[in-house]
């Protein structure tokens, strides 16, 4: 029987590459054994790619702080690649039949408000970011901002310009969403987005530590079951059985809890799962192939409330809904010609924007932290708790009580690292 592996990792994705790379040079003399079920490393951050028959789940971007984090973790390993990476910048609005861009160099800048909702939009604007801005401001003074501009049956037009921005940020619905989680969200985008090749930033760590015989990378292995038998976990993949000392588990709660025992998980993350939900996203993906259109690279339409991330090599088209109607197979189909109608109405209006493929598809966990106010005392509960431990830890966005998802990635992945080393 082959050794097992000193660690096992669940999850290729950014929170289980990224621990990769942190043992890996903690800990020389380890070996890994990373269990992805997709056939390519990237998890949400994955690029189209016609070479590798992939699809984008349209979230390739990350905070600059998260940026910052995955530069000084990887040092000078893919220096040259990081070179490639650049701030997402444009920002444009479809309507009536054209585009308008915004010159703001900031999401929430005014001129980006006046696109989406018109000169009225701009009068309670200014307001609502100084109250949205601060960032150590309590739930009950986020919501005096929105109520200050809600005005009791009418909507304010800035009121209306954020709900179309919240989708962006992972909130389907503005009414019922925790103000101080959106006004987080809001700042996290307002600080800057990056982009660039996720497929081959860590490349050179993987392809370094299979030639020292440190890492073996199992694709496609979906796992179905999980146990610690003298010591060593042993999981049941499609690939086969795979064993190893320590389990980090780098998927959402949502994700892992069909397959690892709930006798090893700490309440506090089961709380997570069970009385709280993640907000999904529907996804219509295709090749760009044409170098003509002079497009901004986050677009929004209203009228279908249709997101559209545009790349130098892909196109994607995203319907953000509540996790509760993605089980619904009529709000998806809806979704889903929401987008394509949104595709039609950008195509008219740039008919020099060629592309090719569709590719269609439901991410259920698009992101995991709860919107609800009622919800969040279960994050709350998250705040300061120890659940990792030497032989299994967790990391991801999903774990951690920050309403900013980056913040909770960094800091599992660190806490993982600190646990197992």
């Amino acid at each position: 029987m082959q050794k097992p592996a000193d660690v096992i990792i669940a999850g290729a994705g950014l929170a289980g590459l990224l621990t990769l790379c942190e043992l890996s040079r903690r800990h020389p003399d380890w070996t890994f054994a990373l269990v992805e079920r997709e056939p390519w490393i990237g998890g949400r951050l994955r690029l189209s790619s016609r070479e590798h028959g992939s699809w984008s789940c349209g979230l390739h971007a990350m905070g600059a702080e998260l940026f910052d984090y995955v530069q000084s973790v990887l040092q000078s390993s893919a220096a040259e690649i990081l070179q490639a990476f650049h701030p997402r910048s444009g920002f444009g609005v479809l309507a009536a039949q054209k585009i308008t861009t915004a010159q703001g160099t900031s999401i929430l800048a005014p001129d980006v408000a006046k696109a989406v909702g018109g000169t009225a939009a701009t009068r309670d604007w200014a307001m609502l970011l100084e109250l949205m801005e601060k960032e150590a401001a309590t739930e009950q003074e986020h919501a005096q901002a929105f109520n200050q501009v809600w005005k009791g049956d009418k909507k304010s037009a800035a009121l209306i310009v954020l709900e179309h921005l919240a989708h962006l940020w992972g909130v389907p619905e503005l009414s019922p969403a925790s103000a101080q989680v959106l006004a987080a969200r809001a700042l996290q985008s307002a600080k800057g987005q990056w982009t660039g090749p996720w497929d081959r930033l860590f490349e050179p760590l993987i392809a370094d530590l299979r030639s020292q015989d440190r890492l073996t990378l199992h694709t496609r292995a979906q796992i179905m079951a999980a146990r610690r038998e003298d010591d060593v976990w042993q999981l049941a993949t499609t690939v086969g059985p795979i064993r190893g000392d320590r389990l980090v588990v780098a998927q959402s709660p949502w994700e892992a809890t069909p397959w690892l025992p709930k006798d090893v998980w700490p309440s506090k993350l089961l709380n997570i799962a069970s009385k709280t939900k993640p907000v999904s996203l529907v996804i219509l993906s295709q090749h760009r192939t044409d170098d003509k259109a002079d497009l901004p690279q986050t677009l929004m339409i209203p009228a279908e409330e249709v997101q559209v991330q545009i790349d130098a090599q892909q196109i994607c088209y995203q319907a953000t809904l509540n996790f509760e109607l993605t089980v619904q197979a009529p709000a998806v189909v809806k979704a889903v010609k929401r987008l394509k109608r949104a595709r039609k109405k950008l195509e008219t209006v740039m008919p020099e924007l060629k592309s090719e493929g569709e590719h269609i598809a439901l991410l259920p966990v698009a992101w995991a932290q709860t919107v609800a106010p009622a919800e969040q005392r279960w994050l709350e509960k998250m705040d300061g708790a120890n659940v990792q431990r030497s032989h299994l830890g967790y990391c991801g966005d999903a774990y951690g009580a920050e309403a900013d998802s980056d913040r909770n990635l960094m800091a599992s992945v660190k806490a993982v690292c600190e646990a197992m080393s």
